[in-house]
């Protein structure tokens, strides 16, 4: 792995922990405890989960992306975002 590439896995990591703590769940590497599990939210989309990782990486997520990610484990989403901003 590239320097850059491991740069955005740390970048990445880092807004997945703010708003793990956010929630105060244990660390799953699940996406979807980015959000509430307990009252889960209406919105995943326009949100500070996703205008975090939009501004993080200068990229721009559609609601299809964002309901994607919260899908995802945290492996899963750290290739999606390294394809959103064309490492790989």
């Amino acid at each position: 792995m590239n320097k850059e590439n491991n740069s955005i896995e740390e970048r990445f990591f880092k807004i997945y922990r703010k708003h793990l703590q956010r929630y105060k769940h244990r660390d799953t590497n699940q996406m979807c405890c980015m959000w509430s599990i307990a009252n889960p939210p209406d919105e995943i989309y326009e949100c500070d989960q996703i205008y975090n990782i939009e501004e993080e990486f200068n990229i721009s997520l559609t609601e299809d992306d964002a309901l994607s990610l919260y899908a995802m484990d945290i492996e899963e989403a750290v290739q999606f975002i390294k394809m959103k901003c064309k490492l790989i």
